[in-house]
């Protein structure tokens, strides 16, 4: 049997773990490959009329906007790790755990996630490899000489995609959470609780006049065309630019996207209580409706205003403030709902090993590294182009009219990173992304490596949180059945 650190894996307690969180980690990595196929497959533009949207049938408008309102989901993924990170912290402290090697831990692997991104975005599929592979179709193999490596892998210096957010959020929160655990402060819930809900509004809060004051300063003071932009960014590379990107380029700069980590670490410190409050499900449904109702006064002044940065707009760019907060009440509600219908009806366990829930918790376990290899899409694109009339070259935006050809593709392209994911998780997902951060993070902060990556254990042999059990949900139904 597998050995680790002198013990045999029967021998290591098992992993105590949130089924719903780990669901969504993995619903979440799951649309991104969909709905980025999609982007990368169909030409939507048309649909921005919104005219010549309403005259399509009721199922072509719902589509779209469903694939408009996901495309802005790359924050719940955000919500999510902070949520999971957040718990795991307070947890360890809780076990008089090193607060310091705690946050050297949080450090290390946000660190990682910054490399990975810069890698990433640099040289995978919207970077060096991708645009010279695409290139290569249209103009030669010529192409892969015709941009210089510098300016594509460039570029990833000055975007803010969700792998950059979450590391600098990662990093960010590993302090402040160093402060907040220090002697014995994971007894101080509601201290900490607040702490962290001031900082998220002071965040929301400032967002706008931090994105006016850079946005002109930088236009109007330094002669940039446009921003946020991360090209317009690479034509003026300097530590002054790459520190505006972090803190308001695109796409999930830390104003306002920082607010959502804090939000994420309520949501853990909570959770990670010996024991959570029964209506906490409820609370978070409030937050939902505080959220909307935010949303609906900016969206109100937005409007009447006519300011683009406050008014209301699907866009896979750095979103306006009044989508930002109806897409967090969004999130809020989703972990509100799942909470509320299986790990307080004690049903964690039966939604973990269901068959949704064992297909979404395998493609989480490595959602850094799917995220990453967005540049795996290009082999079943190719694979599968003969299904596309006049055969799908990799650079081609199918028009209008082709919805079921991209449907088809998409479903395709899904199918092939499953088969990925299935074939690598038979060696324990060894040499992916996860792999090399859960190293470097043992070893600069001096703990176990953790087994997280093992297939068998995370999949089969983890102990399922619940926070109610099912005597007690039974017993609150029928009470409020009999009044």
């Amino acid at each position: 049997m597998t050995e680790v650190e002198g013990a045999t894996l029967s021998d290591i307690p098992k992993m105590k773990r949130i089924a719903t969180l780990d669901f969504q980690r993995g619903f979440a990595i799951w649309m991104m490959v969909f709905l980025h196929s999609v982007q990368q497959l169909y030409d939507i533009g048309w649909a921005t009329n919104v005219n010549t949207l309403l005259q399509e049938n009721v199922l072509v408008i719902v589509s779209v906007l469903l694939i408009a309102l996901f495309s802005g989901f790359a924050g719940y993924f955000l919500l999510i790790s902070a949520i999971v990170n957040s718990l795991a912290m307070t947890k360890r402290a809780a076990r008089d755990f090193s607060p310091e090697k705690i946050m050297l831990k949080q450090v290390i692997t946000g660190l990682g996630l910054l490399v990975a991104g810069a890698i990433t975005e640099g040289l995978f599929y919207y970077g060096y490899l991708g645009n010279s592979i695409r290139g290569s179709i249209t103009q030669g193999i010529s192409a892969f000489r015709v941009t210089s490596f510098w300016d594509q892998f460039g570029r990833a210096f000055f975007t803010m995609e969700t792998l950059q957010a979450i590391g600098w959020c990662m990093i960010i929160n590993g302090i402040i959470h160093y402060f907040l655990m220090r002697k014995k402060g994971y007894q101080k819930q509601k201290r900490n609780t607040i702490i962290y809900t001031v900082l998220a509004f002071i965040i929301i809060a400032s967002s706008y006049f931090v994105w006016t004051g850079v946005d002109n300063y930088l236009i109007n003071t330094k002669g940039f065309s446009a921003w946020p932009s991360e090209f317009v960014a690479n034509d003026y590379p300097s530590i002054t630019t790459y520190i505006l990107t972090v803190l308001t380029g695109d796409l999930e700069p830390l104003f306002p996207f920082l607010a959502v980590s804090f939000i994420g670490s309520i949501i853990g410190l909570v959770l990670a209580k010996p024991k959570v409050p029964r209506k906490f499900p409820r609370y978070l449904g409030y937050s939902t409706l505080l959220f909307f109702v935010l949303g609906g006064i900016v969206l109100a002044v937005g409007e009447v205003t006519k300011d683009p940065l406050i008014q209301f707009d699907f866009t896979w760019f750095r979103p306006n403030l009044s989508y930002f907060l109806i897409l967090i009440g969004i999130w809020i509600g989703l972990i509100a709902l799942l909470l509320r219908l299986v790990e307080f009806r004690g049903k964690g366990e039966e939604f973990a090993t269901s068959r949704a829930g064992r297909y979404f918790r395998l493609w989480g376990i490595i959602a850094l590294t799917v995220f990453s290899l967005q540049i795996f899409s290009m082999l079943p694109k190719w694979l599968f182009s003969f299904l596309v009339p006049e055969n799908l070259l990799l650079h081609k935006i199918l028009p209008k009219g082709s919805e079921g050809y991209v449907i088809l593709l998409t479903l395709m392209i899904v199918f092939v990173y499953d088969l990925m994911i299935r074939l690598w998780s038979k060696v324990n997902f060894k040499f992916s992304f996860e792999w090399f951060i859960l190293k470097a993070s043992s070893k600069g902060s001096g703990y176990p490596v953790s087994q997280r990556l093992n297939t068998k254990r995370i999949i089969d042999e983890t102990e399922w949180i619940n926070f109610v059990t099912k005597e007690e949900a039974k017993t609150k139904i029928r009470k409020k059945s009999e009044n």
